[in-house]
């Protein structure tokens, strides 16, 4: 039994890794794509976009990046004009973070250019022909259950409720 658990979990961080390879590819590509420095830089956006407002520490928090790295690249997405920042009344160490227009110009124009510059996107769809629609489902259903809990529930529900809060969502859901 702890030689087939030790098999697993090896083949899973092997073949997470595989996945993760390209993605990490893909993501580089996206941000250059959106004349961005990098994959963080667009995640950082993305994240902005959907939570107008949020601390910086937040989203260190959920990115699982330093919050002195989020800063640097906060400031770069400042001299770019992609977001500005406000300081809380109440405490002068809290940053809010809010997109500018050009900011969610990039990210607008991101979230279309998706299906073509991730291959996870035809890999799905691949997936979705040789199973099923359910098949996805459960597969998304089964990340979100190991992130949880790795992570816990709170560190990672704003993965599935960013999409939802994004402003074009919002309008036609509304």
């Amino acid at each position: 039994m702890k030689d087939t658990a030790v098999r697993q979990v090896h083949e899973a961080l092997n073949t997470l890794r595989a996945i993760n390879v390209v993605n990490k590819d893909d993501w580089e590509r996206a941000a250059k794509a959106a004349n961005l420095d990098s994959s963080v830089q667009l995640n950082i956006l993305w994240i902005i976009c959907c939570y107008e407002g949020v601390r910086v520490t937040q989203i260190a928090d959920w990115t699982f990046w330093h919050p002195s790295s989020i800063v640097i690249h906060i400031k770069k997405l400042m001299e770019k004009q992609l977001v500005s920042i406000e300081k809380s009344d109440i405490d002068g160490r809290v940053v809010h973070v809010y997109p500018t227009s050009a900011g969610r110009e990039v990210i607008e124009k991101s979230r279309k250019n998706t299906p073509s510059l991730f291959r996870l996107t035809e890999a799905l769809e691949k997936l979705k022909e040789r199973y099923s629609v359910v098949v996805v489902e459960l597969f998304f259903e089964c990340m979100l259950f190991l992130a949880q809990t790795l992570h816990g529930a709170d560190k990672v529900r704003w993965i599935q409720e960013g999409e939802e809060r994004f402003p074009e969502n919002q309008s036609s859901a509304g």
